[in-house]
């Protein structure tokens, strides 16, 4: 093989190298866009659900405390009383947010950023 030959084939491997690097790119580009959206259609779930359970609880609580304030004599009792509930389980999960939610955060972006999909592009030889 003469030095013409040699440049040609250099020349060749280094189109395919940037051919391949630009193909890599692309890649984790769309990767990182589809988890992206991941993320962002599971909070968008999650934001719908808490929304419509906490209407729910409102109107509960609204319920609980006019029948606690009609069995008491007063409405003023009954509000006190599930407001003062509601205190107390703010206080709890305050107490414990770090413990609870936090785990539950990791768990849910670990689920979205590594998922099975990956093992199955590994196996693929992808």
């Amino acid at each position: 093989m003469d030095g013409k030959e040699l440049l040609e084939h250099i020349s060749g491997l280094r189109d395919n190298l940037q051919k391949y690097l630009e193909t890599k790119m692309s890649y984790y580009g769309m990767l990182a866009f589809e988890r992206a959206v991941r993320l962002l259609s599971l909070f968008m779930g999650q934001v719908v659900v808490m929304m419509a359970a906490l209407l729910g609880l409102l109107f509960l609580s609204a319920a609980l405390s006019i029948y606690l304030g009609e069995l008491l004599g007063s409405h003023v009792y009954g509000l006190l009383i599930v407001g003062g509930f509601f205190l107390v389980l703010a206080l709890v999960f305050f107490s414990a947010r770090r413990k609870v939610f936090s785990r539950w955060a990791i768990k849910t972006l670990l689920g979205v950023f590594f998922t099975d999909d990956d093992a199955d592009t590994k196996h693929k030889g992808g």
